[in-house]
């Protein structure tokens, strides 16, 4: 029968050379209209020279699929069937469910067709089968599908309903209860990644281990088999599989691709792109297999039915069905010390704190006296972590209450109740509300901003004006943003205070605060700078206007003044670079013991303190475990490699280094693109552009789509189009994420210094796709941030947006900004601490 259907076989090859070429026909006329068609075809064909390079192809650009199919589809076809034709021959007449992961652009499912129409020409019993496709790129499934397939079963009409086929990105799920008893694992390459092979290996050993395939099948190079094999050998035969390395055969089909070959040089003159000139075949000299089987008497000892295969950590909808890894484990563990929790984007710190107030709730037996503060600086988040906390607790033992707004609206903050509690036995709420909720502050109206800025501008007209001060060599400190941010980071953040602290402010070392602007100690400028400040001290608390800084010093002074006798158990705060040292005396006041304080968070995210964040090296966080959590989970892993060099620029930034963590990518993180740069001359141009590339990117399934920061005209232009999509800060969306995130490079940035965390932070909200707005009102700040990204992780969407992009791009030069003087014998902890 082998040599039969290897005679059959051979006889098609003119056959498959016509369909891929009438396939790659259809798409390039259904596709060469779109404006950037050749660009985007023309790259993909630069970029699949990695696979020879030894470098990842990333498989994200729309026209990947029909660019790989041209030159590597006939040869994966021609390796498959080459290597395992006699292993599918022996399932002749039996069920069948083959997963490929990382199926591409489909050549396992053509090999098996191939077999499967063979044995019905010549008279046989075919296998029944089933193939789950999974891969990490849309492109290439989508193309293997509506393209390929579509027109090989034209020429294989046999090809009939008993060849069941389904398409997954990523993850696959049992919905249709498809029996998997009779099931074999194929893979391409999936060892060939040098740089991530023992994360994948261990993967794919669980998944083994788990649902116990009849067989393995797994394609390779022979330089990665040769390397790999014998660990994979050892690991396989402690799951009882014997194993087989075929390392040469002879491929079973050589005649030349004429129509393939044909298309690629009418293509390559029609479109210019020089490297569809060169000729592809169907030998393939790089290749090796490896076959892993169940022996016969290992077949009674059967795996669990194949409920879901995943190749990637799904998002996390359902908090309990979370696994923590080692290391998070250990960070979520009960101790007897403070604890801080560090990682970049992704890392799981959210996860660790609820799995931690899990631990401690059942440590205590959910004692009805035990009581519990979990706060961050985020509403939304408040929102999340208190829907993982009812995941993880056991529902039968407390009761959850929300807080209620001005209008009766149900808010994010809320209390959990055990059973037979009458207090707050974990209490969560964002750290605005904190006065209110715990100190008793009472509120005096919505904050303002606008009203805040126009206070100040009076101030500092009036100051000026007393002052004789006429020209601008004080503009760069006496204006409204410079004030109000002094204001909250030095007088309230250092706490200096301001009834009686002239003589502190002007000799305090401004910590994080640099010396750009100038403002040297007990200089002339600093003298204005804090007659400004007492004056909108002074304002704030007669006038009743609102701020949240204001807010804070009330409840801070409250507990000063023993007026508060009420303290906590455990304290968890989440996103801890937003507090100043006055927050951390809130929670130090607001506990029992130090001890059983943590804290989570990433500085390189300080967008709101920038330098000025850090972690407490005082007596209450003295003896602290810290730990850091490494990997994003959730950030696509082409994201974190284009965005690398900018964590780590921010990281040498902070002296205190054990507040940051450089991003380091995942192999096993969600589907996504790398980050993808538009450029528009005009706002329409730019619009019409990002109509298109949502178009393109729309089957990666996006659903929640932000603008950041704030970009309300782009909103409203996009929105116009059909494109659902909202407008926000990363103040509010810190600690969440969006699938898809558009960078708008020229809103302007409130805070310069703090130019590479905003970059970062917003960068760092996707779970899926990035898209880089960049036009002439580029702001130049973020130039820099630019530079530092790595090209190779980018899509240019065109040759104008290549071309603007580089030339928007500068050199980062790492800047140390010094404070104003060097004395380390300024102890800030001794000054009196002074609140209005």
């Amino acid at each position: 029968m082998k040599e039969q259907l290897k005679t059959w076989l051979l006889a098609q090859q003119d056959t498959l050379d016509k369909v891929v070429a009438n396939a790659s026909i259809k798409y390039y006329n259904e596709n060469k209209a779109k404006a950037n068609f050749q660009y985007d075809l023309k790259q993909c064909h630069i970029e699949s020279y990695n696979l020879i390079r030894g470098k990842d192809l990333c498989y994200d650009r729309p026209n990947t699929a029909f660019s790989y199919t041209l030159w590597y589809h006939p040869r994966r076809v021609n390796t498959f069937i080459s290597f395992f034709l006699e292993k599918i021959i022996q399932y002749q007449g039996q069920e069948l469910v083959v997963f490929d992961l990382g199926a591409g652009a489909g050549a396992i499912q053509w090999s098996l067709g191939l077999i499967y129409a063979g044995f019905k020409k010549l008279g046989q019993t075919p296998p029944s089968i089933t193939i789950i496709n999974i891969d990490s790129s849309p492109f290439m499934l989508q193309y293997s599908r509506d393209y390929l397939w579509k027109e090989l079963v034209v020429s294989y009409p046999e090809i009939d309903h008993n060849f069941k086929i389904e398409y997954e990105v990523n993850s696959w799920n049992n919905n249709k209860r498809i029996s998997t008893a009779n099931s074999i694992l194929a893979a391409s390459y999936l060892f060939d990644d040098s740089d991530n092979q023992e994360a994948i290996s261990k993967d794919f050993l669980k998944l083994v281990e788990v649902y116990k395939p009849s067989a393995v099948l797994l394609l390779t190079s022979e330089k990665k088999a040769t390397k790999y094999f014998p660990l994979l050998k050892q690991d396989f035969l402690k799951l009882k599989y014997t194993s087989q390395l075929i390392q040469s055969t002879q491929l079973l089909f050589n005649k030349p691709l004429t129509n393939i070959n044909n298309i690629r040089t009418q293509l390559g003159k029609i479109l210019n792109i020089t490297e569809l000139s060169r000729a592809t075949s169907w030998y393939d000299a790089s290749n090796a297999a490896i076959i892993f089987e169940r022996p016969q008497l290992a077949m009674f000892e059967q795996g669990k039915p194949i409920e879901h295969l995943d190749v990637f950590n799904p998002p996390i909808t359902i908090r309990r069905e979370v696994t923590l890894n080692d290391n998070q484990k250990k960070a979520a563990e009960t101790s007897e010390r403070p604890v801080t929790i560090v990682g970049p984007a992704g890392c799981g710190k959210s996860i660790v704190i609820t799995e931690k107030i899990k631990n401690i709730v059942e440590e205590h037996n959910y004692d009805p006296k035990i009581q519990i503060l979990l706060t961050t600086f985020n509403k939304a988040l408040i929102k999340k972590l208190s829907e993982w906390l009812v995941d993880v607790l056991d529902n039968d033992k407390f009761i959850i209450t929300y807080d209620s707004g001005f209008n009766g609206a149900t808010l994010p903050s809320c209390i959990i109740r055990f059973t037979g509690s009458k207090i707050a036995n974990i209490r969560l709420v964002h750290f605005d509300m904190l006065p209110k909720y715990i100190g008793g502050v009472t509120y005096r109206g919505m904050v303002s901003m606008p009203l805040h800025h126009k206070i100040i501008n009076e101030i500092i007209a009036d100051v000026k004006k007393e002052n004789n001060v006429t020209g601008s060599q004080y503009d760069n400190v006496l204006n409204s943003d410079f004030i109000f941010e002094e204001y909250h980071r030095v007088i309230y953040g250092l706490q200096v205070g301001i009834s009686g602290s002239e003589k502190a402010y002007l000799n305090v070392s401004r910590i994080g605060r640099g010396n750009f602007p100038s403002l040297q100690k007990n200089s002339d400028r600093r003298k204005l700078v804090f007659q400004c400040l007492e004056r909108y001290a002074l304002r704030m608390h007669k006038e009743g206007v609102e701020s949240f800084t204001i807010r804070r010093q009330y409840l801070l002074s409250k507990l000063n003044s023993n007026q508060i006798g009420f303290k906590y158990d455990y304290i968890l705060v989440d996103e801890f670079q937003d507090c100043t040292a006055a927050d951390f005396k809130i929670f130090y006041s607001l506990i029992k013991n130090p001890n059983n304080f943590t804290i989570g968070g990433d500085l390189a995210q300080a967008v709101h303190l920038g330098l000025a964040a850090s972690i407490p090296r005082d007596a209450n966080m003295a003896t602290r475990r810290n730990f850091k959590l490494e990997g994003s989970y959730r950030l696509p892993v082409r994201i974190s490699e284009c965005i690398s060099n900018l964590s780590l620029a921010i990281n040498k930034r902070f002296s205190n280094t054990e507040g940051t963590s450089n991003i380091i990518p995942y192999k096993g993180s969600p589907p996504g693109a790398r980050p993808i740069a538009v450029y528009g001359e005009t706002n329409e141009q730019l619009v019409s552009k990002l109509e298109n590339v949502f178009n393109e990117y729309k089957i990666f399934d996006l659903q929640n789509n932000c603008i950041l920061e704030r970009d309300y005209p782009l909103k409203n232009a996009l929105t116009a189009k059909k494109i659902k999509i909202d407008s926000d800060s990363i103040l509010s969306l810190k600690g969440l994420e969006k699938e898809c995130v558009i960078w708008s490079t020229y809103i302007p940035l409130e805070f310069e210094k703090e130019a590479l965390e905003f970059a970062y932070t917003i960068v760092t909200r996707t779970s899926g796709i990035l898209i880089i707005a960049i036009t002439e009102q580029t702001q130049a700040v973020y130039k820099k941030v630019l530079g530092l990204l790595n090209k190779e992780r980018l899509i240019f969407w065109d040759k104008t947006s290549e071309d603007k992009f580089n030339s928007f791009c500068e050199t980062y030069i790492p800047v140390e900004i010094p404070d104003e003087d060097s004395d380390e014998n300024d102890e800030l902890n001794s000054l009196e601490t002074i609140i209005i």
